[in-house]
């Protein structure tokens, strides 16, 4: 009895001197979180969190593969912070130049230089100057209302006017043009963002909308109306949110009681000061003069082209699918021609519209303050 007693004795102390020394060694190869101050534990739960949220940590893995591409990963992003700063302080060298002495023009050429310098491993994106938005001054001459009303016989032409202000379009969609439209109408009536360093946050996206929105071939009229609202907005709604002098009001299948007879709504209309200037009826198909009579039909007797009718004419156009024709409406009801049969499908034809939309819109302007 006394023999295992002894033994018993002898073999609990060694299992105990077993556990701690196996605790004493874990400690030392990493400290217990329960031994830490509880605000210790807490700051490095933080940090941990931290950098899980933006992605800093980098996890330890055996897998060479998945190392390789922590690492990769990890020079992409240095790459992308270097290049940052190398662009940060080439604007800020621009800038200086340009607070000296020196042209506006030299500045860029010098900050120019300065950027092809930088290595070639990090090459930065083209970079042009980007002065500030001047929408309102640019739409102001733009759409500015022609000096004097042209006579209904001389619109064909004064709808080709070239525009008092070309519009800032970028060089991917100038160089679009470039490819079907004429020389002299692309070069008087559009300029590049990029060459002249500005652009219209407005004017410039819808116009470009309106040159590149797809066409659909086959479907309902209101299906076909996108294409045509596309360039409608581009310069009417536009106008009507820069130029705050007059009072425009742009609506569709809406009534109108300026000039139109009750029980009709012409499928577009717009209005300045309350005086219906110009409209347009819209059909899926068909010859697009015979719809285009229906734009005199609607009128009321007397609305135009009289000595006491409130104004000289009114502008409209008739469209068939992806075709259009501009009209002119005089003397109680007559119609003349103001332009070819355009064909949306094409981009010359597309340019050319925007164009006759401007003058369009600057005469309407004019007939207006003629009967003010």
């Amino acid at each position: 009895m006394s023999t295992n007693k002894k033994a018993k004795a002898k073999f609990v102390p060694a299992s105990l001197n077993t556990r701690r020394t196996s605790s004493r060694i874990a400690a030392k190869v990493q400290p217990s979180q329960e031994k830490q101050p509880k605000d210790k534990r807490k700051t490095a739960e933080k940090k941990t969190k931290a950098s899980d949220r933006d992605g800093t940590t980098i996890k330890k893995s055996n897998n060479p593969e998945s190392q390789s591409g922590l690492v990769k990963d990890f020079m992409e992003r240095l790459d992308a912070i270097s290049s940052k700063l190398s662009q940060l302080a080439l604007d800020k060298l621009g800038r200086g130049l340009s607070s000296d002495n020196l042209s506006k023009d030299q500045a860029a050429t010098a900050a120019s230089s300065a950027r092809q310098s930088v290595d070639s491993e990090h090459t930065l994106a083209p970079v042009y100057p980007i002065v500030e938005s001047k929408e309102k001054e640019i739409c102001k001459r733009l759409f500015a209302p022609v000096s004097s009303v042209p006579e209904p016989d001389k619109l064909s032409n004064r709808l080709l006017d070239k525009l008092e202000e070309p519009i800032p379009i970028h060089s991917a969609v100038y160089a679009k043009l470039e490819k079907e439209v004429s020389k002299e109408l692309l070069e008087s009536n559009f300029c590049i963002v990029e060459q002249v360093g500005n652009i219209c946050p407005t004017l410039t996206p819808r116009v470009e909308t309106a040159l590149l929105v797809s066409i659909v071939g086959k479907g309902t009229e209101m299906m076909q109306q996108h294409v045509l609202d596309a360039f409608l907005m581009s310069i009417f709604c536009t106008a009507q949110s820069e130029c705050t002098d007059s009072d425009m009001v742009i609506d569709r299948n809406a009534a109108e009681l300026s000039a139109t007879l009750p029980g009709n709504r012409p499928d577009f209309l717009f209005t300045i000061n309350g005086q219906l200037v110009f409209k347009g009826e819209e059909k899926r198909r068909g010859n697009v003069r015979t719809i285009a009579l229906e734009l005199a039909d609607k009128m009321i007797p007397g609305s135009v082209g009289k000595p006491d009718s409130p104004i000289k004419y009114i502008l409209g156009y008739a469209t068939a699918g992806s075709r259009i024709l501009f009209e002119c409406i005089y003397e109680d009801g007559k119609m003349l021609e103001c332009s070819n049969i355009l064909n949306l499908e094409r981009l010359s034809d597309r340019a050319l519209m925007i164009v006759i939309l401007v003058n369009v819109l600057r005469i309407a302007r004019a007939l207006v303050q003629a009967n003010n």
